[in-house]
This record gives structure tokens, C-alpha cells and sequence, in this order.
């Protein structure tokens, strides 16, 4: 199919006017708003829209391109992915039914690029995501009522400006476009300064074959970061030159390398890796319901005003983790009947009353605590870096045991998986200013990197490989949290030194930074964010005097101006909002009001509400 165009034209004559709508940007936000806007439109048999989508890209894919290798996984189940609104979606309006990620992967067989066994619960590539969500762009347009003409132009809007009440936008190659409504869903851009000057590090890893293609056999590479990104950069640095796991006769993963590796030396603040993700036990849309954080409290927090997270909401949180976590536990040792007689009791009884009725039922070592969760590592194995090396190597173990029973028959992954379950209420006390100044700098700078490690981390299959590699000697995890790092340019070396062995360190040829940017709106790279923020027409949100990133944008997600003014036919939605938005960037899931399509639900519905009204004041001039 040719992307370049594609486009259903009004073909009988109309007089009603003509909306000309734009959505800048086709990846999944983008997508989203192109989806509602169909299922609007099928019954609206009134507007006549005009929708052009902006985007150099393949269409839907947006970051997941199709030309990524197969190694780079997205970071959830394949059942529990979709790009289609469904009952659970409040105020969704018309429900375009459309298959999730799983069901069409089991209707593209036989296929060269789809596994042969496709689970529910399995983890599939970026690239195969890509093509699903392309595969949903054009499935969405099948779906096009004759008065919504749609056309797909395949180039970056690099610069707007206002035009007789709407906006003018200009492509790359000069063209200008009058519209009357816009929606901005650029996703993830890049920073301006991409780049560090030194030579020796790659402050951006994507696109990672391209970024990480001059590195050497030869070569040692230290890597920052030990999450998700990580895992790609050493996915792409060992099975990306050629090496390959396999399962031994004892059921471990196995390393077997093809000699085209680098030696790897991979760090972290904390030091220790993302916990794996443990196996899906939840089918695609069940989710732990909140017994103490839930949606009424919250909303009585938020009539409150200025929440503090640590005193408001942070132990009722850990009240839910730790009502999850017995549940399992007590399921485990006792039968489902004990376990509900104990919940019942921890949930009715007042404080004291929980506390005794742990001390008297859990052995102390088994009991849930939400410090050993964050600060698993104890000072004392700190003492040596063999004591420290060994205990890391038994915490990676442990947690891939853990990952293995799943998220509801484990105790401890039940109780983190809390943290993805409740996100929408932990988001609701989060948007819009719902925090102090204080508490919103504290969930950006301590409770996201928290709940990145022990709630969002790699598929649990990452962990088998990093011990795999760790055993045949490419891996290296030893540095213990916060080395010092210099990037020594005359000597064209990375100097790693341990904080806690300062006698122990290691030089690396290269730096990776294996983190995704998540940089303000301010520091974009773009042409186009660098006109909306020069010219007024969009301004920076702040909470008192902290910026967490984003632009400023209403609830509907109108885009506010410099003065603070709203623009009543221009929206944000996903990246660009983060900050105002928290986790703008997972994508939706089935059954379970997802918030991507419940912002895109209302935007498109107050642009149908606009095009009503303008039509009415138009009959009536008439």
C-alpha cells in the first residue's frame, strides 16, 4: 500500500461548510484521536470533516518502526495491548470494536515474521507491534462515513501560526494547510543536544542497530542504566551480533557467544537492575481493586486540595501492597478459605488490631515491608565487593523465582503488580495540580524510579538472560550503586570507579546512556515545539515552581497559551502533557477505562461539540 496518500473524498455535492482538522504526529496518541474521531463520526451524519495526519512515518507505528530487529521486545503482554475502546471506557461513545495486539497476532498466520507459538502472555517484538498498529490505522479507515475525508501526508509540520481563527500549519517541504481544528500527538522527539561533545558516549541509544553499530568486538562498554533500555542496548550488543541463549539440561539459560560481543559494564544508582515482570496470572483486564487508596478517597482527597503524597496517599498504597501480599501468602500456606478469613480481618480492623493480627499469624522474615522492598540490598553486604556481588547475583535469582509464579500466586509481585493496577487512582491524585509543589517533586525524583523498578521492569526472560551473560563473562554488574564515572577525553577512556570500594574500578571505551529521554518541551529538538513555545501559542506547566516537564493543558486537553488563554480548537495529548499528565506514554489496555483513550474520548467530543456549534451559529447568520 502506498502511504503517501490515502484518502476517502466526499464525493456528493454539500453545502454544509467544511471542517478541515489536523492531527500532528500518528503514532499510538495520534492514532487514538484518529480512531475516536471515526467512531464519532459513522452516525454524525451532519459534519463534514476534512482530516489531514501528519506524520513522516509509517502510520500508527510511530517510535515502533518496522525495521527494528526482533530482540527489542515491547514491555507488555500482547493480550493486554489494544488501540480500541470498549464498554469500560466512560463517555467513549460509539465503541469501534477491534481485535488487541494478541488476537490479531493469531490471525496473521503463517507468517514469516510471527512466532509460531503465540500466547496471551507472551512478549513480542516492537517491530511486529509496529506493524499492528499500522495494520489499525488502515483497518480504522474502512470505517470512514463519506463526509469524513481523511489524507495521510507524510511529512513533519515544522512551524504554525494562527490564520482567520484557526491555524496554519507548514510541512518540511514548504507547504501550508488552513485548518480550523488541531491536535498535537507528536510522542517521543528528540532533544536538542542529543548528543554529548566528548566522542566517547551515546547519549541517546535509538535508533539502537544505527546508534550502537560502530562499537567494536573489541571494545568495552559501560552502560548507565539498568532498565528497560538497558535491555535492549545488551539485547542488541549480544543476540544483535550474533549470539545465541539456549536452555540447558537443567532447565538454565545458557549464553553461547558468537565473539562479535563487547565486554559490557553495566551500572546504576541503586545498583541493582529492574525486577522482572512476573507471569501474567490477570488475563487482559483483571486488575487488583483497591480496598483502602480507592476512587472515593481520592476524590475526597482532591476536594481537599494540594495532596501530600507521602501523608495521604502513600500508606494507603502500601495498605492495598500489603493487603495483596497476604492474600497470596495465606492462599499459599493455608487454602483460599484462611486467606479470606485473614483479609477480612485486616481489612475491618483498625491499625493496632493489623499489626497484631500479623505478628500473630506471619513469621517475621515472611512479613511484607515496604523499606526491604525498596532498599532490598543491607549495608552490611556492602562491606566487600564479593559479599556485595554475591548477594546481587542471589537478588536477581530471587526475583526471577518470584516472576516465575506470577503476579497473583506471588506474594511479593502480587503486591508490586498493585502499583500498575491502582496507576489511574496514584494519576488521579497526580494531574492537574492535584499535589503540593513538594509532593510532585518528590514522586518525580523518588516514587516513579520505585515503582519503574519493582512494578515496570523487562519481561522476567531478561533476567535469565543477564545471569546467562553475567555467567559466560560478558556482563558485568560489580561497581555497586552510584560509581563515580569520568569521561577522560585526552586519555579517550571512561573511568569507573566504585563509591563504595574506591580501590575498585574499571575503564570502558564508550558510554552508553540507556535511558529514554523524557525531556521537557523547552529542551525539544523539533522545529515545531520550538514555534509553539516561541510565539506564545503553548506554555510550560508548572506546580508552584516546578517544572516536571510538559506543556499546560485543561482537562479536556485544550493547549493553554503563554497568557493563559485557552485555545478553545487546538489539543495535546500523550508526551507533550507530561508532567501536567503522569505515565502518558504506556499504551491502552482492554477493559479497563484506559486513560489514553478516555483523553482522546473527550477531546474528540468537545471537537464534535465545536463543529455542532459553529454550525448552528451558521444556520442562524443565515
Amino acid at each position: 500500500m502506498d502511504i503517501s496518500v490515502v484518502a476517502y473524498w466526499f464525493v456528493e455535492g454539500t453545502e454544509l461548510s467544511v471542517n478541515h482538522v489536523g492531527v500532528i504526529g500518528v503514532g499510538p496518541r495520534g492514532l487514538g484521536v484518529v480512531e475516536r474521531i471515526v467512531a464519532s463520526a459513522m452516525n454524525n451524519i451532519d459534519a463534514e470533516i476534512n482530516l489531514l495526519l501528519f506524520d513522516p512515518y509509517l502510520p500508527g507505528s510511530g517510535c515502533h518502526t518496522t525495521d527494528q530487529p526482533d530482540h527489542l521486545l515491547v514491555n507488555t503482554v500482547a493480550e493486554q495491548i489494544t488501540m480500541f475502546a470498549d464498554d469500560s471506557v466512560v463517555e467513549a461513545g460509539n465503541i469501534l470494536s477491534g481485535p488487541t495486539f494478541y488476537q490479531w497476532l493469531c490471525e496473521q498466520r503463517p507468517s514469516k515474521d510471527i512466532p509460531d507459538n503465540i500466547r496471551p502472555d507472551g512478549y513480542y517484538s516492537r517491530k511486529l507491534f509496529g506493524q499492528y498498529l499500522n495494520w489499525v490505522f488502515n483497518y480504522i479507515l474502512e470505517f470512514a462515513s463519506v463526509r469524513l475525508n481523511i489524507s495521510y501526508i507524510p511529512l513533519e509540520v515544522v512551524d504554525i501560526e494562527k490564520s482567520d481563527g484557526g491555524w496554519s500549519v507548514k510541512t518540511e517541504d514548504d507547504t501550508q494547510y488552513k485548518l480550523d481544528y488541531v491536535f498535537i500527538t507528536t510522542g517521543h522527539t528528540k532533544p536538542e543536544l542529543a548528543e554529548a561533545p566528548s566522542g566517547l558516549e551515546i547519549c541517546d541509544p535509538y535508533p539502537i542497530k544505527e546508534k550502537l553499530s560502530d562499537i567494536q568486538c573489541g571494545d568495552t562498554v559501560a552502560v548507565k542504566g539498568m532498565g528497560l533500555t538497558m535491555c535492549d542496548v545488551v539485547a542488541e550488543l549480544t543476540v544483535g551480533r550474533g549470539g545465541e541463549f539456549f536452555r540447558s539440561d537443567n532447565g538454565r539459560l545458557v549464553y553461547v557467544p558468537s565473539g562479535r560481543e563487547p565486554q559490557l559494564i553495566a551500572y546504576s544508582r541503586t545498583g541493582l537492575p529492574l525486577s522482572g515482570r512476573a507471569t501474567n496470572q490477570k488475563g487482559a483486564s483483571a486488575q487488583y481493586k483497591a480496598k483502602f487508596l480507592t476512587a472515593d478517597v481520592v476524590r475526597k482527597l482532591r476536594v481537599k486540595g494540594s495532596i501530600d503524597f507521602i501523608q495521604d496517599v502513600l500508606p494507603l498504597l502500601i495498605n492495598d501492597m500489603e493487603y495483596a501480599y497476604y492474600e497470596a501468602y495465606v492462599r499459599d500456606k493455608y487454602g483460599a478459605i484462611e486467606s479470606q478469613k485473614f483479609c477480612n480481618s485486616y481489612f475491618f480492623s483498625p491499625p493496632p488490631k493489623r499489626v497484631e493480627l500479623i505478628n500473630r499469624t506471619i513469621k517475621p522474615e515472611d512479613r511484607f515491608s515496604w523499606q526491604r522492598l525498596i532498599s532490598p540490598i543491607p549495608m552490611k553486604v556492602l562491606s566487600s565487593k564479593e559479599a556485595y556481588g554475591k548477594l546481587l547475583l542471589t537478588f536477581i535469582e530471587n526475583d526471577l523465582f518470584e516472576a516465575q509464579r506470577g503476579n497473583v500466586n506471588s506474594p511479593i509481585k502480587s503486591a508490586s503488580d498493585v502499583l500498575r493496577d491502582l496507576r489511574d487512582l496514584i494519576r488521579d491524585t497526580i494531574d492537574f495540580k492535584g499535589l503540593t509543589e513538594d509532593s510532585h517533586r518528590w514522586i518525580d525524583a523518588v516514587f516513579i524510579p520505585i515503582m519503574n523498578r519493582i512494578a515496570v521492569g523487562p519481561p522476567k526472560e531478561r533476567l535469565e538472560e543477564m545471569l546467562a551473560l553475567v555467567e559466560c563473562g560478558i556482563l558485568h554488574l560489580d561497581l555497586g550503586p552510584s560509581p563515580n564515572v569520568v569521561v577522560d577525553t585526552e586519555g579517550k577512556q571512561v573511568v569507573l570507579q566504585s563509591s563504595v570500594w574506591p580501590e575498585y574500578e574499571r575503564r570502558a571505551d564508550i558510554l552508553v546512556h540507556a535511558k529514554i529521554s523524557m525531556h521537557s518541551p523547552k529542551d525539544d529538538g523539533t522545529p515545531l515545539w520550538k514555534q509553539l513555545l516561541s510565539k506564545g501559542f503553548t506554555r510550560l506547566y508548572y506546580n508552584g515552581k516546578y517544572h516536571p516537564g510538559g506543556i499546560d493543558v485543561t482537562k479536556t486537553m485544550q493547549v493553554i497559551s503563554q497568557d493563559g488563554s485557552v485555545h478553545d480548537n487546538m489539543w495535546a495529548l500523550g508526551i507533550p502533557t507530561e508532567g501536567n499528565k503522569f505515565y502518558t506514554f504506556i499504551v491502552p489496555r482492554p477493559g479497563v477505562n484506559s486513560t489514553a483513550i478516555v483523553d482522546a474520548g473527550k477531546a474528540v467530543n468537545q471537537l464534535f461539540a465545536l463543529m455542532a456549534e459553529n454550525r448552528r451559529a451558521l444556520s442562524y447568520a443565515e
